[in-house]
């Protein structure tokens, strides 16, 4: 048989083959499109809710660069607050903490109760962020160190020194394994203790804001801090304020 006989035959064989199939399935053909159109349906939709929320996230960071170009809690909270668990929530509360931890060791300094007040937002926000971040994230290891330093300055000192131990075992190359490896050594030391012991009875109390040659700013009342005979690790200025 010549060799364009058998491809004719062939053709004629897969034609029938066709053929009959399509018979076959011809009662089924409105469930077979409604099937084929289901597919399509979800096609669309998934394409659409895919585009949505890349705009959502293209929303949710632009809200956090916004509040983070000129950081304030309120601005910082209210985008955490609204995006809790996206990327862009979570930097927002990790940036919250940082503003009220230095936030809370300034005020330290002038009003007890308005520093332990920001501490405490501190430590809250760090440990949200560590519950919720994905792991292996530097969100975990920023909060890790932050909330150590959080709770140094609440005087946590042994809380403390167990979140730096997690920067340097978990992450002995990191960006914040030297800086935990040197506030270890310094709690080491029994005047870091001594001093933050002595900095815990101090109750400085804010003074009425007097408009002076300092633009207004409320005076830092040293006679409400007693001379102690440890080396602090944060010095006083002639002014009184912290450094």
């Amino acid at each position: 048989m010549k060799t364009e006989r058998r491809h004719e035959l062939a053709k004629n064989d897969l034609a029938d083959w066709i053929g009959d199939r399509i018979e076959e399935l011809k009662p089924y053909s409105t469930a077979i499109w409604a099937t084929v159109l289901a597919v399509l349906v979800g096609a669309f939709a998934f394409v659409y809710w895919s585009r949505k929320s890349e705009a959502r996230l293209e929303r949710t960071w632009d809200s956090y660069f916004n509040a983070r170009s000129e950081p304030t809690p309120e601005g910082l909270r209210s985008v955490a607050e609204a995006y809790p668990e996206t990327p862009a929530g979570l930097w927002a509360r990790l940036t919250l903490a940082d503003v009220q931890l230095s936030k809370g060791v300034n005020d330290l300094f002038e009003d007890r109760a308005d520093g332990e007040e920001a501490l405490k937002e501190a430590v809250e926000a760090y440990e949200y962020v560590l519950a919720h971040a994905p792991r292996g994230s530097l969100l975990i290891e920023r909060a890790t160190y932050g909330l150590g330093e959080a709770l140094e300055s609440q005087n946590e000192l042994s809380d403390a020194k167990a979140q730096y131990e997690a920067v340097v075992a978990k992450w002995p190359d990191g960006a914040y394994s030297t800086q935990a490896k040197q506030r270890l050594a310094d709690l080491e030391k029994a005047s870091t203790k001594q001093f933050y012991d002595w900095f815990a009875k101090q109750e400085p109390k804010r003074k009425t804001p007097d408009a002076d040659a300092s633009g207004g700013k409320p005076p830092f009342d040293a006679s409400k801090i007693e001379e102690h005979p440890f080396e602090p690790k944060i010095k006083l200025n002639a002014e009184g304020e912290g450094k």
